[in-house]
């Protein structure tokens, strides 16, 4: 009887732990098929944080970020609300406050996600430079299908 009770609080946690958590985690594609890190994205408080995160070989340069209620309707990133950021440690970091999205708890969020990156051995035979990519967070949608592969994803706003 112990061990069905002590079970049964170790399953209540977990699934309090799955219901509560908001962050979201995915891939960040330079060249289209290229992983050069992460993009998080998560609620804390009453700010949704999202964090670029590059891994070596590659370096974070400028980036750019969307955060709206409807997919973005262009794909110039330079267009999007936010960046650039300052870049620490190859990370970026935005802070959003909901209250400026408009945004609470149940609401989805359209988001796209772009960066430039640049590896840092491998030169560009065509430049005789280091090799410079846009990276797009992973989405399943395309912001303009048959015009490019910028993408976008949705972030469900949870408790």
């Amino acid at each position: 009887m112990k061990r069905f009770i002590v079970l049964s609080i170790v399953l209540l946690m977990l699934a309090g732990f799955a219901i509560t958590s908001s962050a979201e985690v995915v891939t960040l594609f330079a060249d289209q098929d290229v992983d050069v890190g992460t993009l998080t994205v998560e609620r804390i408080g009453d700010n949704l944080i999202v964090t670029y995160a590059i891994t070596a070989p590659w370096v974070v340069g400028e980036t750019h970020l969307y955060v709206g209620d409807s997919a973005p309707t262009k794909s110039a990133p330079g267009q999007f609300p936010y960046g650039p950021e300052d870049v620490v440690d190859n990370k970026v970091v935005y802070t959003i406050p909901l209250v400026d999205l408009g945004a609470v708890v149940g609401d989805i969020l359209v988001i796209a996600a772009q960066a430039e990156v640049t590896h840092s051995t491998e030169i560009d035979p065509d430049t005789d430079e280091l090799r410079e990519e846009t990276a797009w967070a992973f989405g399943e949608d395309k912001i303009r299908p048959g015009k490019n592969w910028a993408m976008y994803f949705s972030f469900t706003v949870t408790e």
